[in-house]
C-alpha cells in the first residue's frame, strides 16, 4: 500500500471540501440549495456509483470472497454496536449524550467518504464489497438508528416524534437500498447492460464524489467551529473511534488468513468519520443534533489525518 499515494487522495478530498467551505462562506450557497443538492447526491447520484462499480466486472470465482465480505459486514456491525456502549462507559456523556455517541459510533460515512477513499485506494473493483456496507447500512439505520434517536430524545426530557416509529419500511425502500441490490444481482448473475446505459452510469457516477466532498465541506462551514474545538470529550471519542478501535482490529484479526482488500475495505470503514445523516436522525427525532453535528465536523476533519495513519498501519 503505497502511502504516498493514499496522501496525496486525502490531499485532493481536502482540496474538495474546502472548495464546499468557501462556496459557502462566500454565499454562493443557502441552506434551501444545500439541501436540495444533497437530496439529488443521496437519492440518484450516490445509488448510480454504486451501480456503476459493478457494470462490466466478472463475478466468476468471487462467490468465496462475497460470502467472506460479508461475514466482515456482520462483524462490523456488531462491533461497531459493542463498540458504542463502551465508549459511553469510558467518555461518561450526560444521559441526553448517551445515545447520540452510540448512534454516532454505529453509523460511520460509508457512502460518502467510504467510496472515494476506498475506491482511491484499492480501485474501482472493490465497490462490490462496499454495497453491502451500504446495504446494511440503510437496515439497521432505518430500524436500530431511529430507535436510538427515539430514546435520545426522552433522554433529553423531550418527546420522540412520533412519525419517526411509522414508515420505518417504506423508509428502508429507497434508492439506495434498491440500487444497492440490483448491484449485488448484476455482479452475482453477470447481467451485461447495454452500452449507453453504461455509459449513463460512468458519467453520473463520476459526479458523486466531488459534490459529495462540496456538500461536507459546506456542512463544516455551517459549524460552530468554536464550540466543538473546544469540547475535549469529542477530541478522545474520534481518538478512539477513528484510530484506536481500527488499530486493535489490525492487531487482533491481520493475521486470519483473509483477502487483503477484503480485509482492508473493513478496516477503512472502521475508520471513516460519523454519517452526516445522524444529525438529521437526531433533529428528526427531537434529539440534540448538536452533539451529532460536533462529532461529524470534528471526525470528518481529523480524518484527513487519521486515515493516512490507519493506513500505516495497515501496510
Amino acid at each position: 500500500m503505497d502511502i504516498q499515494i493514499i496522501i496525496s487522495q486525502m490531499l485532493m478530498l481536502f482540496a474538495m471540501m474546502l472548495t464546499g467551505y468557501m462556496v459557502w462562506r462566500i454565499g454562493w450557497f443557502d441552506e434551501p440549495a444545500y439541501q436540495k443538492l444533497s437530496k439529488i447526491v443521496v437519492n440518484i447520484l450516490n445509488p448510480i456509483l454504486v451501480l456503476n462499480g459493478v457494470l462490466g466486472k466478472d463475478s466468476a470465482g468471487d462467490t468465496s470472497l462475497i460470502l467472506q465480505n460479508l461475514g466482515f459486514v456482520v462483524f462490523f456491525y456488531l462491533l461497531l454496536i459493542a463498540a458504542g456502549f463502551l465508549f459511553v462507559w469510558i467518555l461518561r456523556p450526560v444521559k441526553a449524550e448517551k445515545r447520540l455517541y452510540r448512534l454516532m459510533t454505529i453509523f460511520p460515512n460509508v457512502g460518502f467518504m467510504g467510496i472515494p477513499v476506498i475506491t482511491g485506494i484499492f480501485g474501482m473493483e472493490c465497490m462490490i464489497y462496499i454495497v453491502f456496507y451500504m446495504l446494511g447500512y440503510n437496515l439497521l439505520l432505518y430500524t436500530y438508528g431511529l430507535a436510538l434517536a427515539g430514546k435520545a430524545a426522552r433522554d433529553a426530557g423531550g418527546k420522540a416524534a412520533s412519525d419517526c416509529a411509522g414508515g420505518t419500511w417504506k423508509r428502508m425502500i429507497n434508492p439506495g437500498v434498491l440500487c444497492g441490490v440490483a448491484a449485488i444481482v448484476i455482479f452475482m448473475l453477470r447481467i451485461r447492460v447495454p452500452a449507453p446505459a453504461a455509459n449513463y452510469c460512468s458519467y453520473m457516477g463520476n459526479a458523486t464524489i466531488p459534490l459529495s466532498m462540496l456538500l461536507i465541506g459546506m456542512s463544516i462551514a455551517k459549524a460552530d467551529l468554536k464550540t466543538i474545538f473546544s469540547n475535549v470529550r469529542v477530541y478522545l471519542y474520534t481518538a478512539m473511534k477513528m484510530l484506536l478501535l481500527p488499530a486493535a482490529m489490525i492487531a487482533l484479526l491481520k493475521p486470519l488468513p483473509a483477502d487483503p482488500v477484503i480485509f482492508g475495505v473493513f478496516v477503512l470503514q472502521l475508520a471513516m468519520p460519523v454519517g452526516s445523516i445522524v444529525t438529521l436522525i437526531a433533529k428528526e427525532s427531537g434529539a440534540d443534533e448538536i452533539c451529532c453535528t460536533n462529532g461529524i465536523v470534528l471526525s470528518t476533519l481529523a480524518s484527513l489525518i487519521t486515515i493516512p495513519l490507519v493506513c500505516v498501519f495497515l501496510s
